[in-house]
This record gives C-alpha cells, sequence and structure tokens, in this order.
C-alpha cells in the first residue's frame, strides 16, 4: 500500500487560530504507523523531486527517534496536479486537507483499493488519531 502525503493543513494546523503551525494531535504516532508502507510526499514543499524541504520542515514537530522515518518518505514530481504524482497501477491512500475540484475530477478513476481521505484539523483537530486506529 502507498500512502501520499500532505503537510500544510494535514500534518501540522495551517488554520489562523492559536494552533497555526503546531503539529496535528497524534502526529508521532501516525509517522510511526506508516512504518509498514510505502510512504511518499505530496506537497508544494517537494513537488520538484527533492524531499529536503519537506524533511527539515518535519524533522522540526517531531523527536529525533522519528527523523529516520521522514528521511525514508520518497518524494514525488508533479507541476499542476498532485494527481499527476499518484501511481494508478497500485494501491494507495493519500491523505490532504485541500483537494481541487480538477484533482477530484481525476479521482473519480480510483478503483478499488485506491482512495483519499480529506483531513480537516479545523473541524477535527484528532483527525491524526482517528486515522491511526481507525485506516493505519
Amino acid at each position: 500500500m502507498k500512502i501520499y502525503l500532505d503537510i500544510d493543513g494535514t500534518l501540522i494546523h495551517e488554520d489562523l487560530t492559536e494552533n497555526y503551525g503546531k503539529p496535528a494531535a497524534g502526529l508521532e504516532d501516525f509517522i510511526i504507523a506508516l512504518r509498514p508502507h510505502d510512504t511518499c510526499w505530496l506537497t508544494t514543499h517537494c513537488m520538484d523531486g527533492s524531499p529536503v524541504r519537506a524533511q527539515a520542515m518535519m524533522k522540526n514537530y517531531l523527536s529525533k527517534e522519528l527523523h529516520q522515518d521522514i528521511d525514508r518518505i520518497k518524494p514525488t514530481v508533479w507541476s499542476d496536479m498532485k494527481t499527476e504524482a499518484l501511481d494508478w497501477g497500485s494501491d494507495f491512500i493519500w491523505f490532504d486537507n485541500d483537494i481541487f475540484e480538477e484533482e477530484w475530477k481525476v479521482l473519480e478513476k480510483c478503483k478499488s483499493g485506491q482512495s483519499v481521505v480529506q483531513v480537516d484539523l479545523r473541524a477535527n483537530p484528532e483527525q491524526l488519531i482517528e486515522i491511526t486506529r481507525e485506516i493505519l
């Protein structure tokens, strides 16, 4: 199973409240739960195929013991829509907070075993905890 991860608004709060810039509740357990999966960044922080920015950013929010988990997450390459980077030949789950209308249209071709989970930390600040328990 491939896992695709956005960062802003998915793993780190981006809403303009007291939570802005804070890690989502349960982030460390979520990262640990990703260990058995082939995990890829699907974020503007590394859309050019270099994981350096995403790694540096996420390491600021995690204990040193989890830095190796961040280092193993692969970058993706895309230009206009994140759906360009999805491996349509494999099972996957894509976690993101902001999926564009055009991307939803592409996602209509998802087959069994391919899905997207829209994360809304503003409405559900404990969503990563629920995802870790119920999905991963």
